[in-house]
């Protein structure tokens, strides 16, 4: 709570991103060490109503400082306006990027501050829904949305575990990126934590906000997957011929950003397309024999959503968060770790030129991906060599 107050008085985050950063890295390793080694939190200790409260009324006084940060870590948040307010206008932001001349009678404050103007919209349909629904509300009202939807998530992982609960509720990384940046991730983390619990409903309604989640209804019944089926081609039906996958094009051959396998696959490679390519082999892969082996929903999520973000090119502190929710409802730890170290991606905002190019320093992707590989491996490895009852 002292550190949401004393980085929230932080007039702009953009400005000092090296307090920032350091901040956020500090507070988040504090709390995975504090709660991680705490022994009075066990799944099965009695849980009262008021021990609810007290964690939503922390989780909300945590992220309410960050409401008044301007989202200048991520812009993300003024493309949900604009696109909003594009379909209000009677055009498809999938058929006229930001840039486009037809569009010049909606710019505004947010059309100034969306980034890659010349990139159309990669957003599915229910994220388009909540753009239309919020953008009359700017900004600060998806900042306030996805804040509720993040405090929600930390209720329902403390009823699966306290300790996850805490967890979620206490970590920066879940905070800032609600509350101050607005993400839809907060959203999307709140379907799964729904989905997992076994809603088939949450999963394909994951699926509609950000694709991802998608894979949790693999092992859904037959005919849930052809009423999803049929209720995705009629979502997806407008857009397929306003140009949806184009958006997705510029992205997947073009960006890349705090890459952990990624990076040293295309340094030993001296070619980056390769490498992408390999990668996403190789991920096909690991997703495939995950969906086919697994029937576990939750481990469906962590294998998937893990393996999306070590193989990603791009890698967004926000994007963590995926994992991050599957991680806290199995109990797998290497992920808390990392969500604490992931902010140090924030400092590459102290190398942006005047002319706004930012160069990432390496020793920042050693720091934030070699002790959660080792992490990953050692509780892997702990949990397989595990002797099974009997």
């Amino acid at each position: 709570m002292v550190a949401s107050i004393g980085l929230g008085l932080v007039e702009d985050p953009r400005q000092n991103p090296v307090v920032v950063s350091l901040g956020l890295t500090l507070w988040g390793l504090l709390v995975a060490w504090a709660v991680l080694g705490e022994p009075q939190l066990p799944a099965h200790r009695a849980r009262t109503t008021r021990d609810l409260a007290r964690l939503l009324a922390l989780a909300a006084m945590i992220r309410v400082p960050f409401l008044r940060w301007p989202p200048t870590l991520s812009d993300d948040v003024y493309r949900y306006v604009w696109e909003g307010r594009v379909w209000l206008a009677g055009f498809s932001p999938f058929a006229q990027a930001p840039d486009d001349p037809t569009l010049a009678f909606l710019r505004d404050d947010a059309w100034s501050h969306v980034n890659h103007p010349e990139v159309s919209s990669i957003y599915p349909p229910l994220a388009q829904l909540l753009f239309v629904g919020l953008s009359g509300f700017g900004v600060a009202g998806f900042k306030l949305a996805m804040a509720a939807a993040d405090c929600a998530t930390a209720g329902l992982l403390w009823r699966r575990d306290p300790r996850a609960g805490w967890l979620w509720a206490l970590l920066p990384l879940p905070a800032i990126e609600s509350a101050a940046n607005g993400h839809l991730e907060a959203a999307g983390a709140l379907l799964v934590v729904l989905a997992l619990g076994g809603s088939d409903l949450a999963a394909w309604l994951g699926a509609m906000l950000k694709l991802l989640p998608g894979v949790l209804l693999v092992r859904a019944r037959p005919r849930t997957w052809l009423l999803y089926g049929a209720l995705s081609l009629t979502a997806f039906a407008p857009m397929l011929h306003s140009g949806l996958t184009r958006g997705f094009a510029t992205y997947e051959a073009n960006w890349s950003f705090n890459a952990g396998v990624y990076s040293a696959l295309a340094w030993l490679l001296d070619d980056g397309l390769l490498a992408r390519r390999v990668l996403l082999l190789v991920g096909a892969a690991v997703v495939g024999l995950a969906l086919l082996t697994i029937r576990d929903r939750a481990r469906i999520a962590l294998w998937t959503f893990g393996t999306f973000v070590v193989l990603s090119p791009t890698v967004h502190p926000w994007y963590v968060l995926w994992p991050l929710v599957a991680a806290l409802w199995l109990g797998v730890r290497a992920w808390v770790w990392f969500a604490a170290l992931v902010p140090l991606a924030y400092l590459v905002l102290a190398t942006v030129d005047p002319f706004g190019a930012w160069h990432e320093r390496i020793w920042v992707r050693i720091v934030e991906w070699c002790p959660f590989g080792v992490l990953l491996v050692r509780e892997g490895w702990a949990r397989f060599s595990r002797p099974g009852p009997g």
